[in-house]
């Protein structure tokens, strides 16, 4: 990859003597253009002192040490009258940091140990450079003195979580690391089969350092309120220091569970003044009656889905308990968050012949610009078999699938069909 920084020297030959080691007076030394970062962090980050003596050659050394953290596109250095002056012009692009299966805690004392060793990190990266390459390295330094030798690497990667953010993303690629014993406290003797099937089911898992913790709690709350245990209350910690074995690195976890009593469910509240009405709710809860699944949780996902038929891709649905302890009934009120409309963007049918694309985009109504409606989009192969005979026998003949891709910063949704050719079965 090409140096994104550009380091220019500003300063001319006559301003400094012509022995290229020879130190000039102390001077005040300056940094503008990046107002975000303190004097003092510049100067920590550059190797230098405030008034120091230095040579031509060391100032070109400071700014080198500033350009190759790839946090600038731009250094610039000169003499006035005021002294030295760095000026600087940020890089276009950074990116948050994102920890894959590193057995470390994610926070405010990881980010204070970072800015430590690289006074200019303040939680964002560049996609390269010396900065990336040091934290990456520091996490195995940190692991090291865990006892753990392990290789990171980083990589800017896309798609991280349900927003589909990139992010410079820090992956131990050697040893395996998985999720390790689980320790288990204020289990009941009814219960005890239960956790123990669970804990079987998530121990030896691949280690994800964010979502391994909150995983489990929402493993452990599923498995305890398919029993009625409706107030359960689940808390998990990561016990430090990982394990190591011939097999990789294990990472342990603590699992306290308050278990509540069994309550049935009584009524779920839909608020009065939704976007969304509860009869659209109730259609597509319908599809769901022969399936499995606890009638809360099928209640929360119809209402999702609803609300993503309007466009509201973002929406988020969480039911709020109250607990009748006379008569042990649950009922639930809905807090919808719905978030902003998304609209339709462009749509493109891959590995379609000519003739079947012209016929896929003349059946295709979603125009550009209208509310976005995700129920269109998944039933309209099958509305377009029925429509047309010649792309029903073509379409017979290959697999179907789909991507919806929304972006954020527009809340414009683009639409892929992908078409390939269906594997024919051997006579």
């Amino acid at each position: 990859m090409t140096k994104q920084a550009t380091l220019i020297a500003a300063l001319l030959l006559c301003s400094f003597p012509s022995l290229a080691q020879k130190k000039l007076p102390p001077r005040s030394i300056r940094f503008q253009g990046a107002p975000q970062y303190t004097q003092q962090e510049f100067l920590a980050a550059a190797g230098l002192k405030p008034d120091s003596r230095l040579s031509p050659n060391q100032v070109k050394a400071s700014a080198k040490l500033l350009s190759d953290t790839g946090l600038f596109a731009v250094v610039k250095f000169a003499n006035d009258s005021k002294g030295l002056l760095f000026s600087l012009t940020p890089s276009s692009q950074f990116f948050p940091m994102h920890l894959d299966n590193l057995p470390l805690k994610p926070g405010k004392e990881l980010d204070d140990q970072l800015h430590q060793r690289f006074p200019l990190y303040h939680g964002q990266l560049p996609a390269t450079g010396s900065m990336v390459e040091g934290i990456r390295k520091s996490f195995e330094d940190m692991l090291t003195v865990q006892g753990i030798k392990a290789t990171v690497k980083a990589a800017l990667t896309s798609g991280l979580g349900t927003q589909k953010i990139t992010a410079v993303d820090f992956t131990v690629t050697e040893p395996s690391v998985r999720i390790g014993a689980i320790q288990l406290s204020g289990v009941s003797p009814a219960m005890q089969a239960k956790a123990g099937s669970v804990v079987s089911s998530q121990s030896g898992n691949a280690y994800d350092t964010e979502n391994s913790g909150p995983g489990l709690q929402r493993t452990f709350e599923d498995a305890y309120q398919d029993q009625g245990y409706a107030a359960v209350h689940v808390e998990v910690a990561q016990i430090d220091p990982p394990k190591v074995d011939n097999q990789g690195l294990e990472v342990p976890f603590s699992v306290t569970i308050r278990e509540g009593d069994i309550y049935k469910l009584g009524a779920i509240n839909y608020p009065a003044d939704a976007l969304v009405p509860r009869a659209e709710v109730a259609r597509i809860l319908s599809k769901f009656q022969n399936g499995s699944g606890r009638p809360l949780d099928l209640f929360a996902l119809a209402t999702r889905d609803a609300y993503h038929s309007r466009g509201y891709l973002d929406c988020s649905v969480a039911p709020h308990p109250s607990f009748n302890e006379a008569t042990h009934i649950a009922n639930y009120s809905l807090e919808i968050t719905p978030g902003p409309i998304y609209k339709m963007g462009a749509v493109q049918f891959d590995g379609a012949p000519d003739a079947m694309n012209a016929k896929l985009t003349h059946l295709w109504t979603m125009a550009h610009g209208q509310d976005f409606n995700e129920g269109y989009v998944s039933s309209f192969a099958a509305l377009a078999e029925k429509k047309d005979k010649a792309l029903s026998k073509w379409m017979q003949t290959v697999v179907t699938t789909y991507d919806v891709k929304p972006d954020p910063a527009t809340h414009q949704v683009n639409c892929v069909f992908h078409f390939a050719k269906a594997a024919q079965s051997a006579h």
